[in-house]
């Protein structure tokens, strides 16, 4: 499932490529891929320059003339480039076409989205989403998530794909925060101290600006895949021995997600 790192991986590459060009051409091929209705986005969006290429948690953002393009790719959604007249994938369920090139959105679980909106109505967008703070962000401190977490006596993995609280987390991403940050993913969110929250928030964009470093776990826009999954230390890794301190690595469903931590390594804090 793409999350941050792979969507800040496409808005990278595509920033570079289709900024400043114009969408000549719209076909939709899956009605409810657009959350407009399908002649509506078409017409929307046709004509229109790509102003700018923007990313909000895990959500890509075309900024056009006077209104927003909105994509959520959801368990596997993507974007990939061709040549103009290329033979589509029977996944590619909308294609934008630019003067010299086709942009395919490809989704083979059929989750993904796409919505048009008004500029003046982003704001409203994102606050209905109830957003939490971008990893980034500076105003993402132990205070912050003292605060926010105080009141849940539940499991930290849970509260990090929250995304109320900090955006942009999934489920590979928490396990390798967490791991570390040697702290076990059943651990209470409430009882965790100020330091070691601090220690995730640091972690946290650490492991995000690696993952960027490596493009991520998944196919990018030319189709080959980031290798952040070479260097993952937990996640996927169930049954391997621990980087840190040889003890297998254990596999648990919490909250529903497989969750892969180290036994040892990770303290459980109550």
């Amino acid at each position: 499932m793409p999350e941050l790192a792979e969507v800040e991986t496409t808005r990278r590459d595509l920033s570079k490529i289709i900024t400043g060009k114009k969408i000549r051409k719209v076909e939709v091929y899956l009605d409810k891929i657009v959350y407009n209705k399908k002649q509506e986005f078409i017409n929307d969006v046709t004509g229109k320059e790509v102003l700018n290429v923007k990313r909000r948690g895990k959500w890509l953002l075309f900024e056009l003339d006077d209104k927003y393009l909105i994509i959520h790719f959801r368990m596997e959604g993507r974007f990939y480039l061709l040549p103009l007249n290329e033979k589509k994938d029977k996944h590619d369920y909308v294609i934008f076409y630019f003067d010299d090139f086709s942009l395919h959105y490809n989704d083979p679980r059929l989750f993904g989205k796409m919505q048009v909106i008004n500029k003046e109505d982003l704001n409203k967008f994102f606050l209905d989403k109830n957003l939490g703070l971008e990893y980034d962000d500076p105003n993402l401190t132990e205070d912050y998530l003292k605060e926010k977490f105080k009141t849940h006596h539940t499991d930290i993995k849970k509260m990090l794909l929250d995304q109320s609280y900090i955006t942009g987390i999934g489920n590979i991403y928490a396990d390798e925060i967490l791991f570390k940050s040697k702290i076990s993913p059943k651990s209470y969110a409430d009882k965790i101290s100020k330091n070691k929250l601090k220690e995730i928030i640091k972690n946290t964009k650490e492991v995000f600006e690696e993952s960027l470093k490596y493009k991520g776990t998944y196919p990018n826009i030319d189709g080959k895949r980031g290798t952040f999954e070479q260097h993952l230390k937990v996640h996927k890794r169930q049954n391997l021995p621990c980087y840190e301190c040889g003890t297998l690595i254990k596999k648990e469903k919490i909250g529903g997600r497989g969750t892969y931590y180290c036994p040892k390594c990770q303290r459980k804090i109550y």
